[in-house]
């Protein structure tokens, strides 16, 4: 029963707050079910933007779940927020383990993005303003983003222009000693395989083994009372990327966890308007 408990915990505590101003907004256009990638199934878009005709920023929004769960209208209400404050969103549905394990997820994102910036100017797109946004797993690809700069066929890839990064997995290598017990299932499932048996595997998928000097500014949160992903991962991505010379900011939120109060969850909706308007 307990194990049972744990993966509750973890399947619903990756997702936001909910928000204070549900979805309801006149003066937000949603195009809904948008392919990237044709050749894909289920590589579908939704994408918010404002009214009007400007190249507007946008969000790449990524949602958690362990790889294995969630879909992209977990992200719906905060698209519908930020496209209200000038800002596009797409929110994207990836593939999922463990019947598409890794590299589909980090394949998908990468893709998105390319779709995204090649289509910008029919969805009124700022082409040089894409911002990775994601929570846990979806931190992680979010990382992935901004950081890989090939896809598993080892085709170049455009990165993002900025990353947020909330709760983020970035590094499992030696997983038994860098992850808590929760997470090991998920990682297994992830990867299709132990770290035993193809580090180098887990190595790449680690977006810290990605950094490279002309990555996009990053801005990250974490719970420091984290029970799903150590808050270590946060710092040990920030640090890698000062020493990279690659500006990032790091917020490190007293008292909560793998989920916020709403109150924390304003607060990062605050610093990422900000870091999307500086960019």
């Amino acid at each position: 029963m307990k194990n049972v408990q744990n993966v509750y915990r973890l399947l619903t505590s990756v997702l936001p707050a909910p928000s204070p101003n549900p979805c309801q907004n006149n003066s937000v256009k949603i195009h809904s079910n948008v392919a990237y990638s044709p050749s894909t199934k289920g590589a579908l878009l939704d994408i918010f933007t404002p009214e009007g005709n400007d190249p507007y920023p946008t969000l790449i929004m990524l949602h958690g779940g362990g790889w294995i769960s969630g879909d992209k209208s977990s992200f719906h209400d905060e698209a519908s927020f930020f496209a209200s404050q000038g800002i596009a969103c797409a929110c994207v549905a990836y593939r999922l383990a463990p019947l598409h394990p890794f590299p589909a997820a980090c394949d998908d994102v990468l893709a998105a993005t390319k779709f995204l910036r090649d289509n910008a100017k029919e969805f009124n797109l700022d082409p040089k303003r894409l911002i990775a946004f994601g929570n846990s797993a979806g931190g992680h690809l979010s990382c992935i983003a901004g950081l890989q700069q090939h896809d598993s066929k080892g085709n170049p890839t455009e990165n993002v222009d900025g990353v947020i990064t909330i709760c983020p997995i970035t590094d499992i290598r030696n997983p038994n000693e860098t992850q808590y017990p929760i997470s090991m299932s998920f990682l297994e499932q992830f990867m299709d395989c132990s770290y035993s048996q193809f580090p180098d595997k887990y190595a790449n998928a680690s977006p810290i083994t990605h950094i490279h000097e002309n990555a996009p500014p990053f801005l990250i949160f974490h719970g420091d009372s984290d029970d799903i992903v150590p808050p270590e991962q946060s710092k040990s991505l920030y640090v890698h990327l000062c020493q990279a010379g690659i500006p990032a900011e790091y917020h490190s939120l007293p008292e909560e966890g793998h989920s916020f109060t709403m109150e924390s969850w304003l607060h990062i909706r605050e610093l990422s308007l900000e870091f999307v308007r500086t960019l």
